[in-house]
């Protein structure tokens, strides 16, 4: 009997630790793994960014991702895809996010300091909320050597350009008009990075360019991007003769290949005939005619007059030179402060808001954040955000952020004159205020306050 309660004693003995054991091991966490690949890449051409994301057991909602917006990139997010795996005896579940960075100027990139929201079933039904750090990544972006001299720079791995000319009629004359549209397309680059095409001036025809169009095209299975840019312009035929739209060249960085290419557009040749309405209609102005003796005349009669008038115009052609560079100078440096200024920036921000262009809204914003102040250290949307304290502020930038950059669109589209006015809101208030009352106030001695023994004009009243 003692023996058995001793083998008894001993057994519990053995199992206690055991089960104290399992009841210290830590419960599973969200696993996190973050990848960029390749971490060298051209100029234009993009890398990935790769995000996995998984939680025990089940997500109760996709996790919060940050935006990844890298100054001097492009940032477009690609398609995510589920996981599941085990671990350790463990089901766990997440999502794969991948996100397309474009450089656009050579130079080392990082992205650092980003958190990931994550909500999960620790114990089902129990939801646990954790914020997960995400590790420092970078990647080196550079220009090819061969492709140092483009100017503008373009990388793509496939580009194709094509024209298309409009004429108001088939046999064309003086006031007629031709419309030339260049398209530019090109694959695995965003449209913004396509560089525009120019139309000279040509003597004899009046060139009125218009607004360029703008398109990014993604297949849904691939993620492949195609980006398309128009650039047009209306010539209107001034004077008759033979006329050639100048041949349009663009040179490029095939990626694919790796070597410089040119893309050619021939020359636009227009034979234009007069047009006998707009002769008559010239024919009918009045021509001046000159009588040299009467001017003569004019002269010997108001010679003394003649005279001043003549030294006068020779002073100002001596003085006008200098008065002109240095006007010349003065408007340009108040011209080119006000392109660096926080107004300027400002002011294109609302003309995008205006137009309803939510990705010219979007970067234009970016371009006016350095000029806030010092309640935006460090110039991104997320700290303008927090500097701002609008919750309406906040929902009509994400809902921005998710036209632009998600890859479900929502239904829910963000209010043009809402964002506005919910900026220029915070505008008024995170703009730095320049201290008035300590500038105005004149020196003390030059108003004393004390009581004078001497009035301020002797003793005697002053003359009326």
């Amino acid at each position: 009997m003692k023996r058995s309660l001793a083998s008894a004693i001993l057994a519990v003995a053995a199992i206690a630790p055991c089960g104290a054991w399992a009841q210290q091991a830590p419960a599973p966490e969200p696993v996190l793994h973050m990848t960029i690949d390749p971490p060298r890449v051209v100029v234009g051409q993009p890398t990935t960014l790769r995000i996995d994301v998984l939680a025990p057991n089940y997500t109760t909602s996709p996790p919060e991702l940050p935006g990844f917006q890298v100054r001097n990139a492009v940032t477009r997010q690609l398609q995510s895809v589920n996981l599941s795996e085990q671990r350790d005896g463990t089901s766990y579940a997440g999502v794969r996010f991948e996100f397309a960075i474009y450089p656009q100027e050579p130079g080392a990139f990082a992205i650092s300091d980003q958190k990931v929201k994550v909500k999960y079933a620790a114990e089902p039904p129990a939801v646990r909320e954790e914020l997960l750090s995400l590790p420092r990544v970078s990647f080196d972006a550079f220009i090819p050597d061969a492709a140092a001299d483009l100017n503008p720079y373009l990388a793509a791995s496939r580009l194709r350009i094509e024209q298309s000319v409009q004429r108001s009629s088939e046999q064309l004359k003086v006031g007629d008009s031709v419309t030339r549209s260049v398209t530019i397309q090109a694959e695995e680059t965003p449209a913004m990075l396509l560089p525009p095409v120019t139309f000279p001036d040509v003597d004899g025809l009046a060139v009125y360019p218009a607004q360029p169009a703008l398109q990014d095209k993604t297949e849904g299975r691939t993620d492949a991007l195609t980006a398309t840019r128009t650039d047009s312009a209306t010539y209107i035929l001034q004077r008759p003769g033979d006329y050639a739209l100048p041949a349009i060249d663009v040179r490029w960085w095939n990626a694919g290949e790796g070597r410089v290419e040119t893309a050619h557009l021939d020359a636009v040749t227009l034979q234009v005939a007069a047009n006998p309405t707009v002769q008559q209609a010239g024919a009918s102005a009045p021509k001046a005619r000159f009588n040299w003796a009467t001017i003569v005349d004019l002269v010997a009669d108001h010679w003394l007059f003649a005279l001043l008038a003549t030294i006068v115009i020779a002073g100002l052609i001596w003085v006008a030179p200098r008065a002109v560079r240095g006007i010349a100078a003065y408007r340009r440096r108040r011209r080119q402060t006000y392109l660096q200024s926080e107004a300027f920036a400002f002011s294109r921000l609302r003309h995008a808001l205006r137009h309803r262009d939510a990705k010219a809204a979007y970067f234009t914003l970016l371009d006016w954040l350095p000029h806030v102040g010092a309640t935006t250290p460090d110039h991104t949307v997320e700290a303008f955000k927090v500097a701002a304290g609008d919750p309406v502020l906040d929902r009509e930038i994400d809902a921005m952020e998710a036209e632009l950059f998600a890859s479900q669109r929502d239904t829910a589209r963000s209010s043009r004159r809402q964002l506005l006015h919910r900026v220029s809101a915070a505008r008024r208030r995170l703009r730095p205020q320049a201290g008035r009352s300590s500038n105005m106030r004149l020196p003390q001695q030059l108003n004393p306050v004390g009581p004078s023994s001497v009035t301020a004009h002797g003793g005697r009243k002053p003359a009326r």
